[in-house]
């Protein structure tokens, strides 16, 4: 008994040492996030009422959208250590997607992350998601909320183009009060995904299996697991914050729990 009580504290202190909840109290305000490494955008430390947020401010996007960042070389050898050639030919899709990676976890394959949004503004896209399973070439996988379609959505980013691999059901969509914190989170158990909005499941996907036809028909061949390395199993990369265009969103309570 005494064994198997101090095999479960052990498992127990385990499991605990593998959640990391980012904590903005000692953040500059006015200033880019310590705790995340900004990849593409403009992200910044604001308040909020008592609270220090994570801010994506897509004002600045506009002005410069035509331009590919000039973050991406600098932060691929922050990262990764090397210059990443193909990241840097990707740079012009790229840039449409204000992204920030979390520092201190190298990879995420299973258990859930979590956070808590508010929506500011943004005449064309109003966005707020989760990245994860980020490569060294800029690939990415990312669940998010977009408040101009009030829906969910997964979507995948490989050779440079962003693609739908499954929306929420758009017969019952999301209607959120804007000026409210939501909590959207998400739960990788080996391929099973699932994406909670408000503690409530919007979005299931079984990761790695093969894409349907659609209404406007076959699929497109990147969709395939056998074709795109970001949708295979396992998961395995990084992991941050997400947004498109010219969003303006506050992120807060960010917290990975990897099993």
């Amino acid at each position: 008994m005494k064994t198997l009580s101090m095999c479960v504290l052990l498992t127990g202190a385990i499991l605990f040492a593998a959640e990391r909840k980012v904590d903005l109290k000692s953040e500059q305000v006015g200033k880019p996030p310590v705790s995340f490494e900004p990849m593409v955008g403009t992200w910044l430390v604001a308040q909020d009422g008592p609270d220090k947020v994570v801010m994506v401010d897509g004002r600045p996007w506009v002005a410069s959208k035509d331009n590919p960042t000039r973050l991406l070389l600098q932060t691929a050898r922050r990262l990764y250590g090397v210059t990443n050639e193909e990241l840097m030919d990707n740079a012009r899709q790229f840039a449409y997607y204000p992204v920030a990676v979390l520092k201190g976890v190298d990879t995420f394959s299973n258990g859930q992350i979590s956070m808590k949004f508010k929506t500011i503004a943004g005449d064309s896209d109003r966005c707020s998601g989760i990245l994860f399973n980020v490569k060294p070439n800029g690939d990415w996988l990312a669940v998010r909320y977009n408040d101009t379609e009030n829906n969910l959505a997964l979507w995948e980013f490989h050779n440079g183009i962003r693609r739908n691999v499954k929306f929420s059901d758009r017969a019952t969509p999301f209607m959120l009060d804007r000026a409210a914190w939501h909590e959207l989170k998400l739960t990788l158990d080996g391929a099973a995904l699932k994406v909670f909005l408000d503690g409530k499941v919007g979005l299931e996907y079984t990761l790695g299996s093969e894409p349907a036809a659609g209404r406007r028909g076959p699929p497109d061949p990147d969709l395939y697991p056998a074709n795109n390395p970001v949708l295979r199993l396992p998961i395995a990369g990084k992991v941050g914050l997400w947004s498109k265009t010219d969003s303006t969103s506050y992120f807060k309570d960010y917290v990975v729990d990897a099993r």
